[in-house]
């Protein structure tokens, strides 16, 4: 790499591609950086569709952002990387509008190609795709969603993770009958614990949504267009699907270069560096590691997209850093209730070799005597043997974020129950309780693990 001017390419200019291309000229000015992306636009909030479908985003147009361009930074909007030449350093580049082909030389390359919509291999799932089928990833899908909602009664939402129930309500809003389903029982399995997940399928209930988790889709039916689906034996009447079942990794250009793959992802080291020279991975495109244990993982969350792209950026740049690891820290809102967790639930605590206690408080967010107190719900896994805490849950009308949050630190910071239990918190009775239900959920813990400590 030239130390006076590296040049480093990205594909892809998503949350990963833009922090990586920051991350890299904070740490070297003289870093010649091109961004290499399909769209005509250069940037959008995803997050933000299904708030858009409801209408309480104006538009979708003010979910899509602009980046600045310097003299240092390039973006070439409607380009394809179709090859790379990882042994010549070089990567040939498709112009969607002129059609000509150019190869573009690097020193480092960063592939952030982020991911596509899941299709399940259900019958019927692949014909129905613009027949009664969509997929909402971008702006302009949801625009279309949105256009066919409103002339439709009835509607199948294939997925129950967050983006299938953030689209459902969504849908509901607008007036639709909403059927949900999905494979497994109960709400976000690989987060929550079925006593936290059991109050968000009731919420959803409450909601009016018809839910069938733990059933799955056995068929998408359609002639010239969708006309309904089977779900557990039972077929029910729809006008359209919206397949939200997860994302699989774009890593063709990576797989067709030499770059070794696990389980659908481009395998990296802490470094965010694949096992070809130069060539480092970011975002919903690859598998690196849980901050608990070192054990693999993927987390398809714009938050780990950014932490690793500022690791991957300063190592492009000549510079020497570790991504940490990920907890899959999130939170999500479903209609008027919050939802986050963090680290591991108990089952994946379990499998992952921990013997495991945890502590729940169910209370009010506020004292009950100041207007406004809603119901909250926390939940903290901790190790049996060492009292190291693992994992936390949160669910409410408010607040379950800030206190996830905190759980999340403490993980990071390697801390027991014990010494989290110390943690001295704000308190003003409009804004929190004086026991705060972070800390009553701990204090049960710390009872439990007294008690396994007795029997051993």
């Amino acid at each position: 790499m030239s130390q006076d001017a590296p040049k480093i390419l990205i594909i892809g200019l998503g949350t990963g591609g833009l922090y990586a291309s920051r991350a890299a000229q904070r740490f070297n000015r003289k870093t010649q950086i091109t961004i290499i992306e399909k769209r005509d636009y250069h940037m959008f909030s995803p997050c933000g569709i299904p708030y858009a479908i409801e209408g309480m985003v104006g538009s979708f147009e003010e979910l899509k952002h602009s980046v600045p361009t310097t003299r240092s930074l390039q973006i070439r909007l409607q380009h394809e990387a179709t090859e790379v030449d990882a042994e010549g350093k070089k990567v040939k580049v498709k112009n969607l509008e002129t059609g000509e082909e150019e190869w573009l030389e690097y020193d480092k390359l960063i592939l952030a190609t982020g991911s596509r919509s899941k299709i399940l291999p259900v019958p019927g799932a692949k014909e129905s795709m613009g027949r009664g089928m969509y997929v909402v990833t971008t702006p302009e899908e949801g625009e279309i969603l949105r256009d066919v909602a409103l002339k439709s009664k009835t509607a199948a939402v294939i997925g129950g993770g967050a983006i299938g129930m953030e689209i459902a309500l969504a849908l509901k809003h607008l007036g639709v009958e909403v059927h949900i389903t999905k494979r497994s029982e109960p709400s976000l399995p690989r987060n929550l614990d079925p006593d936290i997940g059991k109050i968000l399928t009731e919420h959803l209930l409450e909601k009016g949504l018809n839910v069938y988790f733990g059933k799955g889709i056995d068929s998408v039916n359609l002639n010239e267009k969708v006309e309904s689906v089977t779900i557990g034996g039972e077929v029910i009447p729809v006008d359209f699907v919206v397949m939200a079942a997860g994302v699989d990794s774009n890593i063709d250009l990576a797989k067709e270069a030499g770059i070794e793959c696990e389980r659908g992802s481009i395998k990296t080291n802490k470094k965010m560096e694949t096992n070809v020279p130069n060539i480092y991975a970011i975002g919903d495109n690859c598998w690196t590691h849980n901050m608990i244990d070192d054990s693999p993982a993927r987390i398809a969350l714009a938050t780990t997209a950014y932490r690793q792209a500022m690791v991957a950026g300063v190592n492009a740049a000549g510079g020497d850093k570790e991504y940490e690891g990920t907890l899959g820290t999130f939170v999500t809102s479903v209609g008027d209730l919050e939802v986050s967790a963090t680290g591991y639930n108990s089952s994946m605590a379990e499998a992952a070799g921990y013997k495991v206690i945890g502590g729940r408080a169910n209370t009010m967010n506020k004292p009950t005597w100041i207007p406004g107190a809603k119901d909250i719900s926390i939940k903290i896994i901790a190790d049996a043997e060492t009292g190291k805490i693992l994992g936390g849950q949160s669910i409410g009308n408010e607040g379950t974020d800030w206190r996830i949050n905190m759980i999340a630190l403490g993980i990071r910071k390697g801390m027991t129950l014990e010494e989290f239990a110390s943690v001295e918190l704000a308190y003003c009775p409009p804004v929190s309780e004086l026991y705060d239900p972070l800390l009553m959920a701990t204090d049960v813990a710390l009872r439990r693990l007294a008690g396994a400590q007795r029997r051993r």
